[in-house]
């Protein structure tokens, strides 16, 4: 069993967590799903360089970002960086790494390289001794790109260092519900729970709450395939789900049979499985 209780409910495509696909087009920073109200302009007011075109450049990036204009963010934010004015050069590779996160995805390919920038460039930020303010935002963008690389273990230090460096008067409970998962899909059950216990506890009005508390108790993953009405529909998955070396399971919920693969230990067992259907299945997802 999966669960350490019984007569647990399916997880619908629609449920609150991510979808996982190699990589997310449609994707939104840690931050923004965290409902962190700061703008841009509101993380500059405090910073201090030495260089007057640095501050005017930095001033021009920020603008850029706060209006969406991505592409201009990221040359303002280059062209700070070229001066090589060190008490910029933290809150210029922020928000550089910020706009190639944020800018529209073309692709999969597109999205996986952006990601790569993104984390090279928040690790960059990170080397220059940003204040306390900027430090607590790079870590959790570089957490947040290590979380959708699916780089858990990386992720967590990260996670964990932004949670307990960004202001308390922020909502910070996705934060925490998101070190729960990464701990959860590297087989550290009983600290997931924890962290999860945590999310309850420490965000009991928060929307991670309920979703912290269907992840409790979690000690397996499984590969569901999709929801179904029409017979020759569930008879197609559930012999592909035998096909790919796994045990077909139906549950029903709405109408609509869902089916999915038995549980495994593991989530990159999951994730194996979940590789052998996505030639056919290409929306299967590992559960939870």
């Amino acid at each position: 069993m999966r669960r350490k209780t019984r007569n647990q409910k399916p997880e619908l495509r629609n449920q609150k967590d991510e979808p996982r696909h190699s990589f997310v087009i449609r994707i939104s920073s840690l931050i923004r799903h965290s409902g962190f109200g700061f703008l841009i302009s509101a993380l500059l007011l405090g910073g201090c360089t030495g260089d007057p075109q640095s501050r005017q450049e930095l001033n021009s990036a920020k603008q850029a970002l706060d209006s969406g204009q991505t592409d201009d963010a990221i040359r303002s934010a280059d062209s700070v960086i070229s001066t090589n004015d060190s008490p910029a050069l933290a809150e210029a590779y922020y928000i550089r790494g910020y706009a190639i996160e944020s800018r529209p995805k073309p692709d999969n390919a597109a999205a996986a390289r952006d990601f790569r920038l993104a984390r090279d460039s928040y690790t960059h930020g990170l080397a220059y001794d940003p204040r306390p303010e900027i430090a607590g935002r790079l870590h959790v963008q570089l957490g947040n790109v290590c979380y959708y690389q699916e780089d858990y273990s990386a992720a967590v230090p990260e996670l964990t260092t932004a949670y307990n460096l960004l202001d308390p008067s922020q909502p910070k409970d996705l934060v925490l519900y998101h070190i729960g998962i990464c701990e959860q899909r590297l087989g550290r059950f009983d600290d997931a729970d924890r962290t999860f216990q945590r999310v309850q506890q420490d965000y009991p009005n928060s929307a991670y709450a309920a979703p912290a508390k269907a992840h409790q108790g979690i000690r397996g993953f499984y590969v569901q395939l999709g929801a179904y009405s029409q017979p020759r529909d569930i008879e197609s998955a559930a012999r592909a789900a035998a096909a790919a070396g796994s045990a077909p399971l139906k549950t029903s919920e709405k109408g609509l049979t869902i089916i999915r693969t038995a549980d495994v230990p593991s989530y990159g067992q999951a994730e194996q499985l979940r590789e052998r259907l996505a030639l056919q299945y290409p929306d299967a997802r590992v559960m939870p």
